[in-house]
């Protein structure tokens, strides 16, 4: 923490008001071993609310994350971009965070198709448990011989 940060923390738990502190215009000392202790970086600024960019395209990392993480498919992922922006340019509204409302949308795309395609079957807990497709093939190699 800065000491001009500190200095506001001061006067502000002291009572005063934001627009009443003064900035700390106190020379900052050297430190023995790192030197003069430099400023805070700059805030990074946020995202803009805008509406979707005509050339909006998903980025290389969440094109990874959907495929590595979801299991998607790049096919269905380029399928669902099609009517992501056409959804979003006919509806015109402003958003922040582009690339995650897509991703979120395939998400839930995929999830929905895999369900009404049945290819995520519903089996009751008891089906589940005595699952034993796992050792299909599977046999013991028999050490008394």
């Amino acid at each position: 923490m800065t000491d001009e940060n500190k200095h506001y923390i001061r006067r502000r738990n002291a009572g005063a008001l934001p627009w009443e502190i003064e900035p700390d215009t106190r020379k900052q000392e050297e430190h023995p071993v790192f030197g003069q202790i430099e400023a805070q970086p700059a805030v990074r600024e946020g995202a803009r609310v805008q509406p979707l960019p005509e050339d909006f395209a998903p980025s290389r990392e969440i094109l990874e994350f959907l495929q590595a993480h979801q299991g998607i498919p790049l096919d269905f992922i380029v399928t669902q971009l099609i009517d992501f922006k056409l959804y979003w340019h006919e509806t015109g509204e402003a958003r922040k965070a582009w690339q995650n409302k897509f991703k979120s949308h395939v998400i839930y795309q995929w999830k929905r198709n895999q369900s009404e395609t049945g290819q995520r079957a519903h089996r009751s807990t008891a089906e589940k448990l005595t699952d034993r497709s796992w050792d299909d093939g599977f046999q013991f190699e028999d050490g008394d011989e």
